[in-house]
């Protein structure tokens, strides 16, 4: 069901009914009923105008859940389709070139994410952390190409953490009370194993792209090169590669004010802390010097016991973490 919590208000719960689809175009057989989604009371508004949102057949959607490399394959896939246009990305930011569909159901200053998404060009390249029964319908109607990046849950909750702490969206005391509050789907866009094992599951579809951030660490080459044959476009030379994993280092997105939009969020977002940072860290395995040992055990054996009801385990997903 859909959960709508403002963050300075009591919780408020909303039935999903009207809101998720019954998942009849949806290439995956499960109760969508029973899925839930943690929102700012905000959608409960404009969900409707974004499950009814016009797809076009050669848009490609970067899904994620929060904190998982999102910036990070939006511009690569940016690129990609856009003959590896850097002197665009030098002066446009990444929001103007690919569209935060979630934009639509936020009270802040950017533009109106369906609106500015009807006069964007094609091909679209569109960002949304929803969960697959609250995509647009006509992404499922039209098979149009998914991108989807999952990311290990330790390292999420830490780096969602710190995120939303600083943002101001999230009001509690410490990283032990959020990684509870996370747990217990309190946290926006939470349920998160739901959220990457319906992807997971339809990996194989032909307009399915699944990656993991660890894979783009340990590979990014690889990962790219996979990308290239998805959206049909010429392999990269070795100069191209270069440019391109120099563009995509973490040192140099931190650096570019066009894709770190740490700025441009403190401009527009009146909660947001001295400290907040769009990117911070960048790695994997930050939650070893962050997390102590017993939550660190709390979150695997939660993780352990969904993944169960799946037959999966993270490793299933992730490789060696």
């Amino acid at each position: 069901m859909l959960k709508s919590r403002p963050v300075s208000a009591p919780r408020v719960l909303f039935t999903s009914k009207q809101y998720a689809t019954e998942g009849k175009d949806i290439p995956l057989c499960k109760n969508w009923s029973d899925t839930w989604c943690t929102l700012s009371q905000e959608f409960d508004n404009v969900l409707p105008d974004i499950l009814n949102m016009e797809v076009r057949e050669d848009d490609i959607f970067v899904v994620t859940f929060i904190k998982c490399g999102t910036t990070w394959m939006q511009e690569a896939v940016w690129l990609l389709m856009n003959n590896l246009d850097y002197e665009r990305c030098k002066v446009v930011h990444v929001w103007e070139r690919s569209p935060f569909l979630d934009n639509h159901g936020f009270n802040v200053g950017a533009p109106n994410a369906i609106e500015f998404c009807k006069t964007a060009p094609s091909p679209r390249v569109i960002k949304t952390h929803m969960p697959a029964n609250l995509l647009p319908l006509g992404i499922w109607r039209k098979n149009v190409k998914i991108i989807y990046v999952a990311r290990n849950c330790k390292d999420v909750i830490v780096s969602a953490y710190h995120f939303t702490k600083n943002l101001g969206s999230w009001n509690g005391d410490n990283l032990e009370d959020f990684a509870m509050d996370f747990m217990n789907n309190k946290i926006m866009y939470t349920c998160f194993w739901s959220h990457i094992v319906d992807f997971w599951k339809m990996r194989e579809e032909s307009f399915m792209f699944f990656t993991t951030y660890e894979e783009m660490q340990r590979n990014l080459p690889g990962v790219l090169r996979k990308l290239c044959d998805f959206l049909e476009r010429p392999q990269l030379t070795a100069t191209e590669m270069e440019n391109m994993l120099n563009h995509l280092s973490f040192e140099n997105m931190k650096g570019n004010d066009q894709t770190n939009i740490t700025a441009l969020m403190r401009e527009q977002v009146p909660t947001i802390s001295d400290n907040f940072q769009f990117m911070r860290r960048g790695i994997v395995g930050s939650y070893k010097d962050e997390l102590s040992p017993e939550l660190q055990r709390k979150i695997d054996n939660w993780s352990r016991d969904f993944l169960a009801q799946h037959a999966l385990k993270e490793e299933d997903i992730f490789g060696e973490l």
